[in-house]
């Protein structure tokens, strides 16, 4: 099962919101072959009403940081231009109905996910 399968199977779905232009939304669904909801924030109010978190230049020039490039580079990844603001760090919500919010993980790097255990709880937990 796929992470998206997994979701669903919690009563979730998924939508993206990207930092960029609907022109980037375009080469992001061609790069990832993503179909579902996107959006495109291009002044960054989605991530301020959340509060997300942006990269300190510090934690870019971390080991973990350097390993995990070199690693993605490996795996056949390549950074592809930047659109927005690169020091946006991204993030995962999950949304109840109502508009309750009742999970945030704020990235605190590039390399960094919600762990899909905990967003498959919080799901659970939204539709129970």
């Amino acid at each position: 099962m796929t992470r998206e399968a997994d979701i669903k199977a919690a009563g979730g779905s998924v939508a993206v919101i990207g930092l960029g232009t609907p022109a980037f939304a375009k080469g992001f669904r061609e790069a990832t072959r993503y179909a579902g909801p996107l959006f495109v924030d291009g002044e960054g109010a989605a991530y301020r009403a959340v509060s997300l978190k942006r990269l300190r230049l510090w934690r870019l020039l971390s080991p973990r940081m350097i390993r995990n490039a070199l690693r993605a580079k490996k795996d056949g990844f390549r950074q592809g231009k930047v659109e927005g603001d690169p020091w946006q760090l991204g993030g995962t919500l999950v949304v109840a109905p109502g508009d309750r919010l009742v999970y945030r993980w704020r990235n605190t790097n590039a390399d960094d996910d919600a762990p899909l255990d905990e967003v498959l709880a919080a799901l659970r937990t939204a539709s129970a």
